[in-house]
């Protein structure tokens, strides 16, 4: 068996640029964790998503703790990744900003793009892997 090896900040934050489209985000809900599926778009200093109205996600604003993941698996070689983001979320307001994310690229797959925008900051973010064998 490999041992498990830590992937350095800037390989974590490619990884996170540029080798997933959706990730997990993990919150706090009625004091009970929750890890819920999103498209993301992701810079070195944030990730970013949409939500719809009243949705489970309505909890990620105002400063709410929240982590982020992506991960790879080759099963046939028992080998993967995994990235991890700690942070706060903030709904975002600024109208430029706002009209930018809904014409942009990010595109999700369960909302529509006028809804509402989350932004989670990266205070931390860690990686592990398995190398393939």
């Amino acid at each position: 068996m490999e041992a498990i090896e830590e992937i350095a900040k800037e390989e974590c934050l490619e990884l996170l640029q540029t080798k997933a489209k959706v990730g997990r985000v993990a919150f706090i809900e009625d004091g009970r964790p929750m890890v819920l599926p999103v498209n993301y778009r992701a810079d070195p200093e944030s990730v970013v998503f949409c939500t719809a109205d009243g949705s489970k996600l309505s909890y990620l604003k105002d400063g709410a703790p929240a982590a982020f993941e992506i991960d790879a698996a080759r099963s046939a070689n028992h080998s993967g990744w995994s990235v991890v983001v700690q942070g706060t979320a903030q709904e975002v307001t600024d109208e430029d900003e706002l009209y930018e994310l809904r014409h942009g690229p990010l595109k999700s797959w369960a909302t529509d793009a006028s809804q509402h925008w989350i932004r989670i900051s990266i205070d931390r973010i860690s990686g592990r892997k398995i190398p393939e064998s």
